[in-house]
């Protein structure tokens, strides 16, 4: 009752204001481009007083969203900046349903449109601002770091130079959020600070302008702090309470029922309370709280949805209500399933088979931990770029543990019809179903060992994996610094250092590629290290790259050295070994001449070096190549005949 009478005011109210804005749009056809603007204005203020409860209305909302960008002439300079704006909120509002890759794409045409506008003007600096820093949180939801940080830098540098004080709190408000995204411990520090000052201007400033900006700020920090700190969580808390009584967007109450609901589970565990303990039941009622907004204003196609049904589970495990969590859990897995979110679907697959486990249902808890595990380590290999191989889990007792258990029962029924008593079958059957619950709990034990040993084991493969990726990220920080740069022997030394860092990345691609976590395949090595040198020169068609030696696999800790020099010796041959774009062959090979020595060998057929001539270039690739070279315990012969060979020899079971 109190939903329909809610909707049919929200309808009275859009009629009324859709009569009056009809007979004004009428009116202004024709009228000047200055009065147009103001009236696509006050649409966009009748557009966001529908995004407010009670009156919260999608359609009316778009209806007058529309209306405020058709009033407008995209002819008509006055009305660009105000047409991009509306544009960028109403990309904002659609691309919730598009995929990530979508939303960039028509993020990137609408950027053409606006670049050019003059940035003199304040408004059009405004908005480049805008469209640059939302282009960059879905670059950084894709996954694409460095373009995320080279589109916010840019935003950045539009308002500088702006020494307003509302500017440059709008500055520190989108650096806190952009550094807490980025992830990194330093930059969550530095995130809190930026907020912080942020949020001294727009308290003093007042809720009425920056409530939006205000309910930002909570939001974030008491997100920043939960776990961490409950002093300032509980200080933003109630910071966030008092602004939502003023703040009416639904989606801010949604989420504060959703945080603070999680947060009071938390801290009812972390303080012990009873099974009745007064924070689960204010959860419960946040809960409800946040799923009657939902369910008032049609938000169910959200992710805040099914974690409430998850939450209000969990309310209900811990207060041993383990029916009532089942159920929930159960909701909240379908509607997961529904929104093809495999991440949380699969987490409450977990939670199922936990609850199941308290009610000493082994049997589904089996199974429920078993489609866990399965389903998990399935999302782990989805989400690895290179579809990282991995055993298949094994399922149920082979065939010799059937059988055995198949005599064991025969012999038990045997002995049993041999003359055993209704009292002494009695006790057998107790004794029997004993046993049984305690073989389940073993056969669940076991295989979640054999099951963590295999998840280990992708883990330790996806380490390597973010490592390989950050190496990347670090490649490409050098090469957009190197690219500002002038000066050649500094381009020269930061190309020399993103090949390094290149060497080092494909130790840890081959090794979360293989089979073996513990050891490099070297001949591919060289041959993949050979191809990103001369792929960074430009001389694949010039330059060709040999690997005469048989297939030799070597520790992480011996690989490393020897591929940093490598990396070396051939950008040397690279740069001076074949001047004025001659054609010519590097031969590399690498063995073991004793099974406690390697040897290496660099040669090229190049012009060699000449007799009293200075070494070119600052010398510390030769240093490097010494100080690894000791590192390897080894020796090092250079000669130069026909080209220059350089020869090492390691011991590698003393090394460093």
């Amino acid at each position: 009752m109190k939903h329909s009478l809610i909707k049919f005011l929200i309808g009275c109210t859009a009629l009324l204001l859709y009569l009056g804005g009809f007979s004004q749009s009428n009116t202004l056809k024709s009228s000047s481009p200055k009065a147009a603007l103001e009236l696509s204005k006050t649409y966009t203020e009748k557009a966001s007083w529908f995004t407010n409860m009670p009156q919260y209305n999608a359609d009316s909302s778009l209806f007058y969203a529309n209306k405020a960008l058709d009033i407008l002439d995209i002819k008509e300079p006055l009305h660009k900046t105000q047409i991009f704006s509306l544009q960028l909120k109403k990309m904002k509002n659609s691309n919730r349903v598009l995929s990530l890759s979508k939303q960039d794409s028509l993020t990137e045409i609408e950027w053409n449109k606006v670049k050019d506008f003059n940035k003199e003007k304040e408004d059009n600096s405004m908005l480049h601002f805008d469209y640059l820093t939302y282009w960059s949180d879905i670059k950084m939801a894709i996954g694409d770091r460095p373009a995320a940080l080279d589109l916010f830098t840019k935003a950045i540098s539009i308002l500088e130079t702006n020494k307003q004080p509302e500017t440059q709190a709008k500055i520190d408000l989108h650096k806190g959020l952009f550094y807490s995204k980025y992830g990194l411990p330093e930059e969550k520090q530095l995130s809190i600070e930026k907020l912080h000052s942020s949020l001294q201007y727009y308290e003093k400033a007042g809720l009425d302008k920056y409530s939006t900006e205000l309910y930002m700020i909570y939001a974030q920090l008491v997100f920043q702090h939960t776990g961490k700190n409950r002093d300032s969580t509980n200080f933003y808390y109630d910071r966030l309470k008092k602004l939502l009584e003023e703040y009416k967007k639904p989606m801010a109450h949604i989420w504060y029922n959703n945080m603070s609901s999680y947060d009071l589970t938390q801290q009812a565990l972390a303080d012990g309370e009873g099974v009745y303990g007064k924070k689960y039941e204010e959860a419960r009622q946040n809960i409800l709280q946040g799923m009657d907004i939902i369910e008032t204003y049609g938000f169910q196609n959200t992710t805040f949805y099914p974690h409430f049904f998850s939450l209000i589970a969990d309310v209900d495990y811990h207060t041993k209500n383990f029916n009532a969590a089942l159920v929930n859990y159960k909701k909240a897995y379908e509607l997961y399933q529904a929104m093809n979110d495999e991440y949380y679907s699969n987490a409450l697959l977990k939670s199922m088979s936990d609850t199941y486990k308290e009610m000493g249902d082994y049997e589904n808890a089996l199974a429920y931990q078993d489609q866990y595990y399965t389903e998990l380590l399935q999302v782990e290999k989805e989400k690895n770029e290179r579809s990282l191989r991995e055993n298949e889990l094994q399922l149920g007792l082979n065939a010799q543990e059937k059988s055995l258990s198949q005599k064991q029962n025969q012999q038990t029924l045997l002995l049993i019809l041999l003359g055993l008593s209704i009292l002494t079958l009695a006790l057998f059957y107790r004794n029997f179903r004993l046993k049984q619950t305690s073989n389940l709990k073993l056969a669940l034990a076991n295989k979640e060992l054999n099951i963590k040993n295999n998840q280990n084991e992708l883990l330790l493969k996806e380490i390597h994996h973010r490592v390989k990726n950050n190496l990347e990220l670090v490649k490409s920080l050098i090469s957009l610094q190197s690219a500002q740069m002038e000066d050649s022997a500094t381009k020269d030394a930061m190309m020399a250092s993103q090949n390094r860092v290149q060497s080092m990345g494909i130790i840890h691609q081959k090794l979360y590629q293989g089979e073996n976590l513990g050891s490099i395949e070297m001949k591919d090595y060289f041959l993949n290290l050979g191809e990103g040198i001369l792929d960074t020169f430009n001389t694949e068609d010039k330059i060709k790259i040999e690997c005469a030696m048989d297939n030799l696999e070597l520790d992480v800790d011996t690989a490393v050295p020897i591929g940093l020099i490598v990396n070396e010796l051939l950008t040397n041959a690279l740069k001076y070994a074949f001047p004025e774009n001659r054609n010519g062959t590097i031969q590399i090979s690498l063995s073991k001449s004793t099974p406690e020595t390697l040897t290496l060998k660099v040669a090229d057929n190049g012009v060699g070096k000449i007799n009293g001539l200075s070494p070119k270039g600052t010398g510390f690739g030769s240093q490097l190549i010494q100080l690894l070279t000791q590192q390897l315990n080894g020796t090092m012969l250079e000669k130069v005949e026909k080209g220059t060979t350089v020869e090492f020899q390691f011991k590698i079971k003393t090394a460093a």
